[in-house]
């Protein structure tokens, strides 16, 4: 187990932190994790929880073992459903193999910084086939006094300069199957800068348009890409349902949870590049995101999020990059997507709260639930 994390190289690819520095170990278990293909996700903001530049790194772990009297099949012989009972068993212990050796090296991880840091816990339960564990380290500021908080045995810290946590369990399947396995990883930390909190501007939606633009130009450049206008509204007063059944995927509200008015209206434009484009698409996708985090870089005075993402976000919509004018309660938003169709690209702003129809790739626009098709 200890020659799985000493062999992590220390070269950081996909979710580099691009010049700023962290802990050394936490920055080799994150590059470790992703290797063995778990999703491990990198968020740089400014100015929303500390003075400065603020990064997040978070990962989901996650196994669900197969139930081989499942895999029976009446209709097959004794000789073929043993062989699909004996898969069954070859991926569950494949699955567990691999949850077993992420939980050791995290374990490894935060046990080795648990000397150095400025406050650390490790709590670990095992009884019959029930595991549970929770683990935080923490590093100061200077002289700092550092504030924590507990969740039943998990502690977590306000004002650490770098922090992270781990929790684990893994519990009996209802039906049978192996045990489920899940676990959560987070490390945050903060790297000051000179700006004061007065010093913050709001997110200049027109300067970073600009920037973008000859890129969004060149989409529409291929043959078969097309634009279309994006216009999602629901008026104070109007609500509507996320899931299967409802007409949304996702409700956000930004910034008006600070108000008692509860309106949207997100407003811009969405690209589409048919599939054939799937070089093309993937380089003009980097050259948004090199732009991208090029403006973050130089505005650390505009509040702005800014995902490391290494492509195209597979049916889901993943934002690349958000901004915020807290004063007038809006919000600018860069994102995309992929299906078996194509690729999409959404550049949008939102005042009030963001809603996100669920057929937003088929939609000339969404009022309080009336959906107006595209033709």
């Amino acid at each position: 187990m200890k020659k799985i994390f000493v062999i992590v190289l220390l070269a950081f690819v996909a979710t580099a932190i691009r010049g700023q520095e962290s802990n050394e170990q936490l920055r080799q278990l994150e590059k470790y994790l992703q290797e063995q293909g778990f999703s491990v996700g990198h968020v740089q903001l400014s100015g929303m929880e500390e003075k400065g530049i603020t990064h997040r790194f978070s990962a989901f772990l996650y196994v669900y073992g197969l139930n081989p009297e499942s895999m029976y099949d009446s209709t097959l012989t004794a000789e073929q459903n043993q062989l699909r009972v004996h898969v069954a068993d070859s991926i569950n212990r494949q699955r567990r193999q691999r949850m077993l050796n992420a939980v050791d090296s995290i374990r490894l991880c935060f046990a080795r910084l648990g000397k150095d840091a400025s406050e650390s816990y490790l709590y670990e339960y095992h009884k019959n086939g029930t595991d549970t564990i929770k683990y935080s380290l923490s590093f100061k500021k200077d002289n700092d006094t550092l504030y924590s908080y507990r969740s039943g045995n998990a502690v977590y810290f306000h004002n650490a300069r770098e922090a992270a946590n781990f929790d684990y369990v893994r519990e009996n399947s209802a039906d049978g199957g192996s045990p489920s396995e899940r676990g959560n990883y987070n490390h945050i930390y903060s790297v000051p800068n000179d700006i004061a909190w007065e010093g913050m501007r709001p997110f200049d939606i027109v300067a970073f348009e600009k920037r973008i633009a000859p890129v969004l130009k060149a989409v529409k450049k291929l043959k078969g890409a097309k634009a279309y206008p994006i216009y999602w509204r629901h008026d104070e007063g109007f609500d509507d349902n996320i899931g299967t059944n409802g007409k949304l995927i996702s409700k956000t509200s930004r910034l008006s949870d600070y108000t008692d008015k509860h309106y949207g209206l997100t407003t811009g434009t969405f690209y589409f590049i048919p599939k054939q484009y799937d070089a093309e698409a993937k380089a003009l996708y980097q050259q948004l995101d090199s732009l991208a985090f090029d403006y973050v870089e130089q505005h650390p005075e505009q509040y702005y999020e800014y995902h490391f993402t290494p492509g195209f976000s597979y049916r889901n919509l993943g934002e690349m990059v958000s901004g915020q004018d807290i004063e007038v309660d809006s919000g600018y938003s860069l994102s995309s997507s992929a299906d078996d169709k194509g690729f999409y690209i959404l550049s949008f702003t939102t005042k009030g709260e963001l809603w996100v129809p669920r057929e937003w790739r088929k939609l000339k626009s969404y009022i309080n639930g009336e959906l107006i098709f595209l033709k």
